[in-house]
């Protein structure tokens, strides 16, 4: 599919004025900003970015993973604010603020209904307007994003914090905030949640910064004195406005939405305070004018708004000394958990504030409860039901336990609802007090020293602190033996240490070794396909993601999720040519290399389109993300318990990134693999033919790719690998799921 540079308009900052209104936006030299440090809320900068940046990828929505050319975008920016010397200090959200999951989940089936229209586009032939609508679908939420942004920052050596919670209130907090006499930041970069948080007169907030801004040496500034004068209102009644608009934490007060009430749709900041003027009283009043619509809506809104406005004015924030506390802690009320969820302890925090762990696990004990969000696709199929509802139950429960573990007893005893985007009255309950013991039993088995893992890498020409060092080097002659610890570690100190018992810990917990660490017949399988891919690992690194596309492999085939079943025909972009065993084989090789990285031009993709393998890359996610939670879980226990000696000065985020399963992946491999065997590729060519063939097929079905012909041989490559390491299985599959893998490796040795 062609995609042009399509603009999606930036609604953050209309409040119902014309964006160039002297009396509103006011334009000032960006020389004004000369050395000034400018703090910066990461979400709105990312939204924006990707919105109506030159990072809008309008078909992201379409093909899963991450913007293939933000982090290219995210670096021209970075350089432009160097050119003007202003340093940006990033702010970005930690645990969820109560309410945010709940409009997270309303805005994404929102979206959801914009991208199954572009799916019907596309599906009649009209891509065009499917690629708009893809583009303005608001599917990709920035917060999602935060890693990419992190390892620029971290590459350039810019610090940044991860707040508490929300990353508004920890920037008020640091622009009120004097060091040395010197303040801490000098203004404020951001969307208007900042307005909430900022209530002094002067408060100003500057957009983020267009191609145009750069251009023109200017930035624009919402200032909230212009504001309430332009209102003419009180900041009482801007306050509560602005909460009526709806924000990421509150939905919009249902009359706003409503044509009857509000003719020209969608309703903007001025309606919402001529909504607030018909009572000089409270919002509580205006509810009594409404009852009847609020029941049919959103009943429960009056006390949402509450929630959100005493949340916002106790707000948690981590001072400089590390201290964790409420902005208003003298004035803070008894029932503070009913608006500020439950309080973990500060350790944890600090995990998070140095990306050792991210804030989905934590978020599952501050509320007690976790939601499973809308996927990109919207397919609602038996087998993603299965996994979601059921099959990776037990993964969260492990993930649950090894956090509960280690912190007041209160969690241990307290059951996680799981809830589910596509029904309402579904839930499931983690219960993982009932794993603790099986968990914690396994897992300080392993205390691995330094010592150890250097003569085991020598032994087996692996660096320590992999996933390929740690199920190989278990192979090696008494390697499980001595790897076995009477009692529980402490101390362990070096990267290689702390990230070699942290993925022996998880691949034990996956039952991928057994309990004398022993490699289990998965654990074998996994080992032998690893060891195949081991020369593409050397000689491109970790490009494809090759790796982690080997333990996903295995996940999705333990899932049954990676086979020639399933195949969803009614769904667009799957096989379509040849007999329906040709089809089958075709759609098992295309789904093995959707787990792998494609190389790509710093440009948004132009080609064909899978629906087929985006509902695919739902399953793989969903399996990605509780792995990856198990991970996190695993290394901050050891921290908890003081397994890892917190003595030593670690980097964390360090740790966090190089351990694996952090790289979401789209589905354009498999998509290009799948369009060359079943759309593209003829039998009867020689060999010579289909080497020249290759650079014709990537010109015209994938024009951005980058060395096509390499990339086809290595997801050629990779699934020999996970088909060796299949053929190792005895029991653990059917036979007659082998024999698939047989066939579609026939199927492809006719086609290389």
């Amino acid at each position: 599919m062609q995609t042009n540079n399509i603009k999606v308009n930036n609604h953050d900052f209309n409040f119902g004025f014309q964006p160039s209104d002297p009396a509103f936006y006011l334009p000032t030299p960006l020389s004004e900003l000369n050395n000034a440090v400018i703090g910066v809320e990461a979400t709105a900068y990312l939204q924006h970015i990707i919105d109506s940046g030159p990072a809008h990828e309008p078909l992201l929505a379409a093909l899963g993973g991450d913007p293939i050319g933000l982090k290219y975008h995210l670096e021209k920016d970075l350089d432009k604010w160097s050119e003007n010397n202003i340093t940006p200090l990033f702010v970005f959200d930690g645990q969820s603020v109560v309410g945010k999951d709940e409009m997270t989940l309303r805005i994404s089936r929102e979206s959801l209904v914009k991208t199954q229209r572009a799916w019907n586009l596309y599906g009649d032939h009209q891509p065009n307007y499917a690629v708009k609508i893809f583009g303005s679908s608001g599917s990709i939420k920035g917060h999602d994003l935060y890693r990419l942004l992190q390892e620029v920052l971290c590459k350039r050596g810019l610090t940044f914090q991860i707040a508490p919670y929300s990353a508004c209130a920890q920037l008020v907090h640091l622009l009120e905030l004097e060091v040395s006499g010197k303040s801490y930041i000098d203004g404020l970069m951001g969307s208007k949640e900042l307005l909430l948080y900022d209530r002094s007169p002067e408060a100003v907030i500057i957009c983020p910064p267009t191609v145009d801004d750069w251009e023109n040496k200017s930035f624009r500034g919402i200032f909230r004195s212009e504001l309430i004068e332009k209102l003419g209102v009180s900041p009482e009644i801007l306050d509560d406005a602005l909460l009526m608009s709806g924000t990421s934490f509150l939905p919009s007060f249902p009359p706003l939405k409503s044509e009857n009430i509000i003719p020209q749709q969608p309703f903007t900041l001025l309606d919402a305070v001529n909504l607030r003027r018909t009572s000089e009283k409270s919002v509580t009043s205006i509810c009594g004018q409404f009852v009847e619509l609020l029941d049919k809506h959103d009943s429960k809104w009056l006390d949402k708004f509450r929630k959100a406005k005493i949340g916002i004015l106790h707000a948690i924030i981590v001072q400089e000394n590390g201290q964790v506390i409420s902005r208003d802690y003298a004035n803070l009320t008894s029932d503070n958990n009913d608006y500020l969820g439950l309080r973990l302890p500060p350790e944890l925090y600090y995990y998070l504030s140095k990306e050792l762990v991210g804030p989905r696990i934590l978020n599952y004990f501050i509320s007690l409860e976790s939601i499973v969000f809308p996927t990109l696709d919207g397919v609602v199929s038996e087998e993603y039901k299965q996994l979601v509802t059921k099959s990776l139950i037990p993964l969260r429960e492990i993930a649950a336990a090894l956090i509960a573990s280690r912190i007041h007893r209160v969690f241990q005893n307290k059951p996680v609802t799981m809830r589910f985007w596509f029904d309402d009255d579904l839930k499931q309950t983690l219960l993982h007090k009932s794993v603790l013991e099986q968990v914690n039993g396994k897992a300080d088995t392993w205390g691995v020293e330094s010592q150890q893992l250097h003569s085991w890498a020598k032994k087996t020409g692996i660096i320590a602190g992999t996933l390929s060092f740690a199920v190989l080097s278990l192979q090696e002659d008494g390697v499980p033996a001595m790897s076995r610890s009477s009692s529980r570690v402490v101390g362990l100190k070096s990267k290689h240490e702390v990230l070699s018992n942290t993925l022996y810990r998880f691949l034990h917990l996956r039952d991928y070794i057994d309990d004398q660490h022993e490699l289990t017949g998965w654990g074998r399988a996994l080992a032998t396909t690893l060891r195949s891919i081991q020369p593409l690992i050397k000689e491109f690194g970790d490009v494809h993601q090759i790796e982690q596309a080997a333990i996903l492999a295995f996940e999705m085939i333990r899932f049954g999720n990676l086979n020639a079943r399933n195949r969803h025909p009614e769904l667009i972009g799957g096989a379509l040519r040849g007999s329906d065993e040709d089809k089958k084989n075709c759609m098992l090789i295309g789904r093995t290399a959707c787990l792998l990285k494609l190389r790509h031009k710093n440009l948004g993709y132009t080609g064909p389109l899978s629906k087929n393998y985006l509902a695919f890359n739902s399953l793989v996610k969903a399996i990605q993300e509780a792995n990856r939670d198990i991970l996190e879980a695993t290394i901050v226990s050891m921290f908890l318990s003081n397994q890892i000696s917190r003595q030593e000065s670690h980097d964390y985020g360090d740790l966090g990134r190089c351990l694996p399963l952090s790289h979401p992946i789209n589905t354009i491999f498999g998509i290009a693999v799948t369009t060359y065997l079943d759309d593209f590729l003829k039998v009867d060519w020689t060999k010579t033919q289909r080497e020249e063939k290759k650079s014709v097929f990537s010109e015209k079905f994938i024009p951005h790719s980058i060395k096509f012909a390499e990339d086809l041989a290595v997801a050629f490559s990779f699934f020999d690998a996970v088909y060796d390491g299949v053929k190792t299985l005895r029991d653990e599959i059917p036979a007659t799921e082998k024999e698939e893998w047989d066939r579609a490796k026939k199927y492809l040795s006719l086609r290389r």
